[in-house]
C-alpha cells in the first residue's frame, strides 16, 4: 500500500513522521553499524531501494523507503515523491554538508506550520529547496526533474528529529529527498555528488514499484 503524508514531513509531528515513513530510532541506531557493501572510495556507486553501503568516503547509506507526499499545488498532474536515506557519518572529525544549506531560512520564508500556511507556501518552499540543493540532480523517465534534499537528525534524548543541513562527525540521521514528478512516472534517477569529495557520485535508482516497499 502506498503511504501518503502531508507535504514537508519536517513540519508534521515527528511521531507522525516516524509512523508514515517507517523510520525509527532503532533504524538510526543500526545506521551506526550499517552493514552491506563495502564501497571504499569507488568513484561511482549504484544504489537501489534496500541497498546498504557500509562505507563510501566515510559515509554509510541505505535507501530505505519511498513514499508519496502530496499532489503538487502549482502543477496539475504532478506529485511529490519522497525518498528516505538512512545515513551515518563515519568520520571522527569531518562534518558532511548535504542538501540545502539554507534550510532554516527557507523554513522561515515559507512557514508550513498550519494547514493555511501549507496551502499557501508548499510550492514556494519546494522550489526554494530545489534551487538550494546543488549536490543532488534528479531525472524522471530520462528527463530532468526538480528536487530538493535536507537532513533529519535524530536526538535520542528527546526522541525527536531536527531539520539540519549537515551530518556531524559520528552522527546519524535521514537524508530526505523530495522530487516533483508526473503522476504517471515509472523511474526516478538521483545523482549525488558530495561537496566533501571530488569527482565521485552515488547514483540512486527508484522505480514506481518501489512505492509498495515504503
Amino acid at each position: 500500500m502506498i503511504k501518503e503524508a502531508s507535504f514537508m514531513s519536517n513540519k508534521i509531528s515527528r511521531r507522525t513522521f516516524l509512523k508514515v515513513t517507517g523510520a525509527s530510532a532503532a533504524a538510526l541506531g543500526a545506521a551506526a553499524v550499517l552493514g552491506g557493501c563495502q564501497a571504499g572510495d569507488n568513484s561511482s556507486i549504484e544504489v537501489k531501494v534496500g541497498d546498504k553501503i557500509s562505507n563510501w568516503n566515510n559515509l554509510a547509506v541505505q535507501l530505505t523507503s519511498v513514499f508519496t507526499l502530496a499532489s503538487a499545488p502549482d502543477a496539475e498532474g504532478y506529485e511529490y515523491i519522497a525518498m528516505l536515506i538512512t545515513s551515518a557519518n563515519r568520520s571522527s572529525r569531518d562534518t558532511f554538508a548535504i542538501g540545502a544549506q539554507n534550510i532554516q531560512e527557507i523554513g522561515e520564508a515559507y512557514p508550513l506550520d498550519t494547514p493555511e500556511q501549507i496551502a499557501a507556501n508548499t510550492a514556494g518552499y519546494f522550489h526554494a529547496l530545489s534551487a538550494s540543493t546543488t549536490d543532488f540532480s534528479f531525472t524522471c523517465d530520462g528527463q530532468a526533474a526538480e528536487g530538493g534534499a535536507y537532513v533529519q537528525l535524530y536526538d535520542s534524548t528527546t526522541e525527536s528529529f531536527t531539520t539540519a543541513s549537515a551530518i556531524p562527525p559520528q552522527g546519524a540521521g535521514y537524508i530526505e529527498l523530495v522530487c516533483m514528478v508526473p503522476t504517471t512516472w515509472q523511474q526516478i534517477g538521483v545523482t549525488y555528488t558530495p561537496t566533501f569529495v571530488s569527482g565521485k557520485t552515488l547514483n540512486f535508482t527508484i522505480n514506481a514499484s518501489d512505492l509498495t516497499k515504503a
